[in-house]
């Protein structure tokens, strides 16, 4: 009887010890994960430099507002490598400070980067034919200054074809803010301004990048492209929502 109470208590002992050693190392490990996402000190102004050096930056002032943003090209595409900082109806800034706009740009309702009335945020613009039309039509411009549109689902489709098999998107992602630097290996500078629900709440910042698409999907949906630390996607979601807007060159 003796033997078996000593062999139960040293069977207990060793799942004891084994279970501690698991969530240690599991602690170690998420430590050393926050600790190298805080390791990210690189500035905003040396990203600048650095990609100024790198690629063959052009820049556009947009006339409405004296807002002046740098260009790149990639593949056969002319993109902003700046969020848009227009400021209208249906845009708010990220983290609700005004202070992030100048480095994040603004986040948009899909109708008001698209500027179109705030009612097809719940109906489907199919329900106004002249509307519809025009959001189909290539370049659409919807709140890009002159020369330039909203992104089509098929163009953001183009940009991600010059990313390489099993990408996770760090080649899109900035050098600074993210809590993993990316490699921008296209001068495109995605930056994480996060994004707003219509109830107000904003979330993902410094995590996130959400970037409108033109094209809708269902009565209340439209597509957008995310990229995270680790991943990016393609889905729709309701156009309600305020994210980013990346505009890009009228071919």
């Amino acid at each position: 009887m003796e033997t078996s109470f000593v062999i139960f208590n040293v069977i207990a002992l060793i799942v004891v010890i084994v279970a501690a050693f698991r969530i240690g190392a599991s602690v170690s490990k998420a430590t050393k994960k926050e600790a190298s996402e805080k390791q990210n000190n690189i500035s905003y102004e040396e990203c600048m430099a650095r990609n100024a050096k790198k690629f063959n930056y052009g820049s556009f002032t947009d006339a409405r507002d004296g807002e002046t943003y740098r260009t790149v090209k990639i593949g056969d595409q002319v993109w902003m490598v700046d969020n848009l900082r227009f400021k209208t109806e249906g845009s708010y800034a990220p983290s609700n400070d005004e202070a992030n706009v100048a480095q994040y740009g603004r986040l948009y309702t899909w109708t008001a980067a698209l500027g179109i009335p705030a009612e097809y945020g719940e109906q489907d613009p199919a329900k106004d034919l002249e509307i519809c039309h025009k959001i189909r039509e290539d370049n659409y411009q919807g709140i890009a200054p002159e020369g330039w549109h909203i992104p089509s689902l098929k163009e953001w489709e183009q940009l991600l074809s010059n990313l390489p098999p099993k990408s996770t998107g760090d080649e899109l992602r900035s050098a600074c803010f993210w809590g993993v630097p990316g490699e921008d290996s296209f001068g495109f500078f995605a930056v994480p301004a996060g994004y707003r629900f219509d109830n107000g709440s904003f979330y993902r910042f410094s995590r996130r990048a959400r970037f409108w698409c033109k094209d809708e999907y269902g009565k209340s949906n439209a597509y957008r492209l995310s990229i995270t630390n680790k991943t990016f996607d393609i889905e729709g979601v309701y156009r309600s929502d305020a994210m980013s807007v990346r505009c890009i060159k009228n071919a």
